[in-house]
């Protein structure tokens, strides 16, 4: 009798970590899912934005315009630079809960720091354009409100992207990863 026990308990141990092994991953896959859309979302803009300026720059005869498609034309090639090793890299499953946990809390808290940082970035491009209008020089004032204008757009739709980004990863915890950790005990058995 004690060995069917035994054996139904058994059973019983590995069926549970089965749905929690099963829970894990499937908050994993989908986390990994949703940041390599979001990587396709910042490389298209990052693409647009490239090819937007390339054509404006060529087209304008206004020298303001062309700083603006400069600027902005820089700031694709950053983008660029920071979403295409996101998108091509190969996504990596955590190895245990306390991996999983800790991955998801530094992803949302990145997507948070660089939606802070956006608005410092909007900031900066509403600075330069005060600074051209205290210029005397007519070039120097469309340089420098070209280069803001084109810095407060840029910060603007990082704005969006890194907030957007922060509010899917935290709903996707809030729904799926949280109530699994709330259920979940931990014990230690000294070995």
């Amino acid at each position: 009798m004690k060995y069917i026990l035994s054996i139904i308990g058994f059973f019983v141990l590995q069926t549970s970590f089965a749905q929690n092994d099963s829970v894990l991953r499937q908050f994993d896959v989908h986390k990994n899912d949703i940041n390599h859309k979001g990587m396709i979302v910042l490389t298209s803009w990052a693409g647009a934005t490239i090819a937007g300026s390339a054509a404006g720059y060529g087209l304008t005869k206004s020298y303001e315009e062309q700083q603006f498609y400069l600027m902005n034309g820089a700031w694709g090639v950053i983008n660029l630079g920071i979403a295409l090793p996101g998108l091509l890299s190969k996504s990596k499953s955590s190895a245990s809960l306390y991996e999983l946990q800790k991955s998801q809390t530094k992803l949302e808290k990145l997507f948070l720091a660089n939606a802070l940082l956006d608005v410092v970035y909007i900031s900066g491009g509403c600075i330069l354009k005060q600074y051209a209008g205290e210029q005397t020089n007519d070039r120097k004032y469309q340089q420098f409100n070209g280069y803001g204008n084109a810095i407060i757009i840029q910060g603007a739709g990082l704005l969006i992207f890194d907030t957007a980004m922060t509010l899917i990863n935290t709903s996707h915890r809030k729904k799926k990863l949280d109530p699994f950790l709330k259920n979940a005990s931990v014990s230690f058995t000294g070995n």
